[in-house]
């Protein structure tokens, strides 16, 4: 399975019982990061899990603690295989003196992208369309839209980028993310939980990699095709992004 988009520093003590899912079910990670220290926590948990890839990037929560030292990331931004969490939020930062520093940030990491040819893990909270037109205006080989919530018009004008969307654990609860999930074609499908805490912002209760057992099983009866051939899809669609973003080392045959 596929989990692309995971906070695996953030198990803290429950990290244990969340290596050991990712190891029985042989989930291939793409973790993701807030800030300087969660990166240098999920390197050193990838470093002992080869099913882990970390990715370096600054939450758009977090801009403003960065956005006059930015040089200070270069290094750091050198040795990530991908990029995210990266992104704007226009959704739950209410205060607008933070969206400068905001968009400030997130062309960093455009830059870097543009330049490296990295993959990119976009948070679009509330800036669904401003995103949308900062990325038609450059030129990005990999794309993941997590945990899509904006509007539905705006699905193929990002599948026109060749954007991959993640489907996660949501879809347990919501009826608009069913209905996306019926709009997607299937090569751009991937699948996410955002634990620990994408779980527990819906039900209270930390989230597991397990549930990605969950979530391929709803995506697979929403769309009317059996779960063994929709995981397939999702890992084929996973290495065709992959190879994208030049990390060729974490494709499915090596495990």
């Amino acid at each position: 399975m596929i989990d692309a988009h995971i906070h695996i520093d953030g198990y803290d003590d429950n990290l244990p019982k969340a290596l050991e899912q990712t190891q029985r079910l042989s989930i291939r990670t793409l973790a993701v990061s807030m800030d300087v220290p969660s990166f240098q926590k999920t390197q050193q948990i990838a470093k002992k899990e080869p099913l882990i890839l970390p990715s370096f990037g600054i939450h758009p929560w977090k801009a403003a603690e960065y956005v006059n030292r930015l040089d200070e990331l270069d290094e750091l931004l050198e040795t990530a295989p991908a990029i995210g969490e990266i992104g704007l939020d226009r959704r739950w930062v209410e205060d607008e003196e933070q969206y400068p520093d905001q968009e400030t940030v997130f062309h960093y990491f455009l830059d870097a992208a543009e330049q490296s040819g990295k993959l990119i893990n976009l948070h679009t909270s509330g800036a669904e369309a401003l995103i949308l037109e900062h990325l038609r205006s450059r030129t990005l080989p990999a794309i993941i839209i997590h945990w899509y919530n904006g509007p539905l018009g705006l699905i193929q004008d990002y599948l026109d980028l060749g954007a991959y969307f993640t489907i996660g654990v949501e879809i347990l609860r919501s009826e608009k993310v069913q209905q996306f999930t019926t709009m997607l074609p299937e090569d751009r499908i991937l699948t996410e939980t955002d634990n620990p805490e994408g779980w527990k912002w819906l039900t209270d209760e930390t989230g597991f990699p397990n549930l990605l057992e969950s979530v391929e099983s709803e995506i697979a009866e929403i769309r009317n095709v059996p779960r063994s051939y929709l995981s397939e899809k999702i890992s084929s669609n996973f290495d065709d992004l992959l190879c994208a973003g030049g990390i060729s080392h974490f494709l499915k045959p090596n495990y």
